[in-house]
């Protein structure tokens, strides 16, 4: 089998990836140094391991049978193609418990206004006591709150452990109810459980039925809530997130998963199109949920398993249901 490997590298894969070598000396690995290698490799390859490919690259690898994304979301591939093809899709959550406590952080964050504070204090702009004791400067605790977590996956069960220490009371939106640990109430319904918590977290996968499911008549519902997404920024809509946050019907948002994304014509980018950073109640992070040697080295090691199972005659763990997209 040729497996070609299109996406980026550190050091860490590239080690694992001479284990597999090793252990599997008649097959093929290839990383290619650059578009043109990867296009010459791609028409024969097997296995593509890779979160983001076009149409064109899909038509013309004829061989290919598996396309293993090295991380969870599936948004940067043709799925409809790839369904038609019968290629088997498998992703990874092996940093799944990273990109949890990644949310638990924000969220504390936010309401802990740790970055308001600080970036008044910079100017010697003090808060609390020793600015008088004014209500306005009370920031807001996570214990006893009641939560809800949008999307019970891997993300969304490791934070509703990470909430249990706070004793948060939670409620899990999913499309089929369920039990789930550490989830106090599972629904179907998301205006139920839009209207349950005081916290709201997003940790959806990005498919065709999550696409703005957050929209201006969902989010004009979460007065007074706090926001945390750590999902795809497309689940809530950029202008509806706007307009909550201008309006004063959201108490806070913490992004970490957004609209406009550097490229190689924008090094410097702003993540939306409106000025959503310019607001006091808001924090933003650069869409680094997973990124710790810890969350890298667990989605690789997922990803490294995944291909022994295909080399070894087997199939790949996490197979991806194309129809549902996740």
């Amino acid at each position: 089998m040729k497996v070609l490997f299109l996406t980026k590298m550190i050091d860490y894969f590239l080690q694992r990836i001479e284990d597999l070598k090793k252990e599997f000396p008649n097959d093929f690995f290839i990383v290619p140094k650059d578009r043109e290698e990867a296009h010459k490799h791609i028409e024969d390859a097997d296995v593509i391991v890779s979160g983001s490919l076009t149409k064109e690259q899909v038509t013309n690898a004829k061989n290919l049978k598996f396309v293993l994304v090295p991380w969870a979301g599936v948004n940067g591939l043709p799925i409809d193609l790839l369904d038609e093809r019968n290629i088997i899709v498998a992703n990874n959550h092996g940093n799944g418990k990273i990109v949890a406590e990644r949310a638990l952080g924000l969220a504390l964050a936010l309401l802990g206004r740790v970055v308001e504070f600080h970036n008044d204090l910079a100017k010697g702009i003090w808060h609390g006591y020793e600015a008088g004791a004014k209500p306005e400067d009370f920031w807001y605790s996570l214990q006893g709150k009641r939560v809800t977590i949008l999307g019970l996956g891997t993300i969304g069960k490791h934070l509703a452990k990470l909430l249990s220490g706070f004793e948060c009371e939670i409620m899990g939106f999913k499309k089929n109810i369920e039990p789930v640990e550490g989830v106090n109430y599972v629904t179907n319904n998301l205006e139920e459980a839009i209207k349950f918590g005081k916290v709201i977290f997003v940790a959806l996968p990005l498919t065709k039925e999550t696409h703005h499911l957050i929209n201006k008549e969902i989010i004009s519902q979460m007065q007074g809530k706090f926001l945390v997404n750590v999902g795809r920024g497309q689940i809530i809509e950029e202008e509806a997130l706007y307009y909550a946050l201008k309006n004063g019907i959201l108490a806070g948002a913490a992004i970490d998963t957004w609209y406009l994304y550097p490229d190689s014509d924008h090094a410097v980018q702003l993540p939306s199109r409106y000025p959503i950073h310019t607001f006091k109640n808001v924090v933003i992070s650069p869409h680094v949920g997973g990124f710790t040697i810890e969350g890298q080295v667990g989605r690789i090691d997922e990803t490294i398993e995944n291909l022994r199972r295909i080399l070894s005659g087997g199939m790949p763990s996490n197979i991806v249901d194309l129809k549902s997209e996740y």
